[in-house]
């Protein structure tokens, strides 16, 4: 049958949890990062509820959730319970 799939590309940086609170190998966050993030995980949650069609909620955005690449630069994640809006 019919089947929806994510796949994501590999983010050598680990989740949002883990480099806040020292589990991605000892790394810590700069201020001027965690600005970065979180204009990225803003600017991906306006995207998904405006800019999308149909609209998408995530529904379940937290710092396991918020997967980071090479440059920090944030990717949301985990839409197991996301809706979709429709019109």
């Amino acid at each position: 049958g019919d089947s929806n799939m994510l796949v994501y590309e590999y983010m050598p940086n680990g989740n949002l949890w883990e480099s806040l609170h020292g589990g991605n190998r000892g790394a810590s966050l700069d201020w001027p990062t965690r600005y970065k993030i979180a204009l990225g995980v803003a600017n991906g949650l306006a995207y998904l509820h405006h800019d999308c069609q149909p609209g998408i909620i995530h529904r379940d955005v937290k710092s396991t959730n918020i997967l980071l690449d090479a440059d920090f630069q944030a990717r949301v994640a985990d839409f197991g319970f996301a809706k979709i809006l429709q019109a």
